[in-house]
């Protein structure tokens, strides 16, 4: 049972590794967009920021339900990150949807902040994950199944 405290420790690692990797770069990439926003007008600038806000939002609430479900069977995780995937995916196209004519907020900034602040989160959580160097299997091969201890099967 001391495992377990150690691999979630680790994993919290991991997970904080996967978020400040990402979330510095969008925070960037937002003020981006909001800077170009405000060259258009103010309405442009706030729906860029509303924008950003969204992805950052529910970019960051996949990670947290990644942690939270990273000790449970892996078919268990994959379908509730799935999930999650889908349920961002759609929240997100409805609110880009819904607010494409709406008079208070520039449909346009908020599509385009979504669109950039995503893309550039996901590229950056991915270079993030990879820099974890965590391998589907043992490099060094100590959990190499031990032969010598298998008792000879009956096949009768």
């Amino acid at each position: 049972m001391s495992a377990t405290p150690a691999r979630t420790a680790s994993q919290s690692d991991a997970f904080a590794q996967l978020l400040r990797g990402s979330l510095l770069p969008t925070v960037v990439a937002a003020l981006g967009c909001i800077v170009v926003g405000l060259f258009s007008s103010p309405k442009a600038a706030w729906s860029a920021a509303f924008g950003a806000a969204l992805v950052i939002f529910f970019f960051s609430l996949t990670l947290l339900v990644m942690k939270r479900t990273a000790d449970l069977p892996p078919t268990t995780v994959m379908i509730v990150v799935m999930l999650t995937y889908t349920f961002k995916v759609i929240v997100l196209g409805v609110a880009m949807f819904l607010l494409r004519d709406v008079s208070w907020v520039s449909g346009y900034a908020v599509g385009l902040a979504i669109t950039v602040c995503a893309l550039v989160w996901l590229f950056f959580e991915m270079r993030a994950y990879k820099r974890l160097r965590i391998f589907a299997y043992d490099p060094d091969g100590a959990a190499a199944l031990d032969t010598t201890s298998r008792e000879p099967r009956d096949e009768s």
